[in-house]
């Protein structure tokens, strides 16, 4: 048994990610503690860890989260801090907007290098940092959260986290002049209106408020989502980080026996899951094919039941927890 310590991050998806971890490490039989990294200052443990996972640079954008990890080092040079990138790791995503985190993280890295290890959700990122070789772990998701519920599939099109970024203005954008009133957004509420104001380069008066018509609200339980992605006709996924990678709605569609539509990435090959989603080529090819999946009740089906079947033989992280420490055991 061993005594972990997971600093939950100020990120919606990274909570998720490190729930997940968390859950499996308690099946696992270990002692974990999951904390706040607001409160990781008055975190306080009869036993003192012996590892730590952390999301992207979490701790690293508090001060005194920063100097609580770095007593718990010089206490124990056997411990093991465990950075889990599921965002590039030179991007606002990863840094808060604060670029002086790398250079802190650099430092950090020359000091206690044999004490740190990083995965990356994506191979592109292992060679970021001369002071440490990175590992590649893919995402993983919670099947016992995200599962099959068996609903009634009241939504047509669904797009669940935030509408900004990358070309997702765009896309939307598109998907409500085509499709109108049947997108349903569920997002950040300051994230919702961010996009708004976005959205008016993009579409006319009566497209825009066809638009402000889509938000339904904001969901974060994993069981909620999970609900969400099992009674929509069609889940959109726009992956916004790394090259070749899958972001955490992929697992969280799919473990929810739910039909995903998403942009091309080459690990959806990679990782075995070319025939369990439906990948778009562009705009047009997207358009495409929300029109003739919209209509495909037994083809999204039998997509989305392999989609569950294989997500939960290889892509459990209350399975896969465990892998993380054994590569650092």
């Amino acid at each position: 048994m061993q005594n972990i310590l997971i600093i939950s991050p100020i990120s919606i998806a990274g909570e998720l990610i490190l729930k997940g971890f968390y859950e499996g490490f308690l099946k696992l039989g270990h002692k974990v503690d999951f904390v706040d990294v607001r409160e990781l200052k008055n975190y306080e443990s009869k036993n003192e860890p012996d590892f730590i996972l952390c999301y992207d640079y979490g701790y690293l954008i508090l001060q005194d989260a920063f100097l609580k990890v770095k007593k718990f080092l010089e206490k124990n040079k056997n411990l093991k801090l465990i950075h889990y990138f599921a965002d590039d790791p030179f991007s606002n995503y990863a840094l808060s907007s604060n670029d002086s985190l790398i250079q802190t993280f650099k430092n950090l890295l020359l000091d206690c290098s044999n004490n740190i290890e990083l995965y990356f959700w994506d191979e592109k990122f292992l060679n970021s940092f001369s002071e440490k070789e990175g590992k590649f772990f893919p995402l993983c998701v919670n099947c016992d959260k995200y599962k099959d519920w068996d609903l009634e599939k009241k939504y047509d099109i669904t797009f669940v986290g935030r509408p900004l970024g990358g070309n997702r203005e765009e896309i939307l954008a598109q998907v409500v002049k085509q499709f109108k009133n049947k997108l349903k957004i569920f997002s950040y509420p300051k994230h919702f209106e961010k996009s708004v104001e976005l959205m008016k380069k993009f579409l006319n008066e009566e497209e825009l408020k066809c638009y402000k018509d889509c938000f339904s609200g904001y969901i974060c339980e994993q069981e909620e989502l999970s609900r969400i992605y099992n009674s929509s006709k069609i889940n959109l996924n726009i992956n916004l980080q790394g090259e070749n990678s899958l972001n955490f709605r992929t697992f969280e569609v799919l473990s929810s026996k739910g039909f995903l539509l998403q942009d091309k990435r080459g690990d959806v090959q990679k990782l075995g899951l070319f025939d369990t989603l439906v990948e778009y080529d562009d705009k047009k090819d997207l358009i495409e094919k929300i029109t003739y999946y919209l209509d495909k009740h037994d083809e999204r089906e039998k997509i989305a039941l392999r989609a569950r079947k294989l997500t939960c033989e290889h892509y459990n992280i209350l399975s896969r927890a465990g892998e993380i420490l054994n590569i650092v055991e």
